[in-house]
């Protein structure tokens, strides 16, 4: 959640607006809830639909926790990070702006990339 609130705090000082105090605490926690459920619908809109099946059967269950949610989405085989990273560009651009966010979104999109053929050729060599 740490690094939520630090994202948070970034785009309200890349914003410019000079808030603090109490003001500030209510708006970081109000942008990281709306983050937060952004996040999570994207993660859930991700599954496959087989998965999302699975998931509402495993919902219905009392014992079924908020980790038991987190873990099962993990193990989907769905890329979490690049949803959740897709998901706070969307969420800066609509709350910095889209120029801003734009040149961060492409860096963000080109890490991916990196990591994915990183991941590939470690694959090809084990394979």
């Amino acid at each position: 959640m740490e690094q939520v609130n630090q994202f948070i705090d970034s785009l309200i000082d890349e914003k410019g607006l000079s808030v603090d105090g109490d003001v500030r605490e209510e708006l970081r926690k109000d942008m990281a809830d709306r983050l937060m459920t952004q996040i999570d619908n994207a993660l859930i809109n991700a599954l496959p639909s087989d998965k999302v099946a699975e998931l509402n059967e495993k919902l219905d269950d009392p014992n079924f926790s908020e980790q038991d949610t987190y873990d099962f989405i993990n193990n989907s085989g769905i890329d979490t990070q690049r949803v959740i990273l897709e998901t706070m560009m969307q969420f800066k651009m609509l709350y910095v702006g889209a120029d801003e966010a734009d040149e961060v979104a492409r860096e963000v999109r080109a890490e991916s990339s990196m990591v994915e053929s990183a991941n590939k050729e470690s694959g090809e060599i084990k394979g």
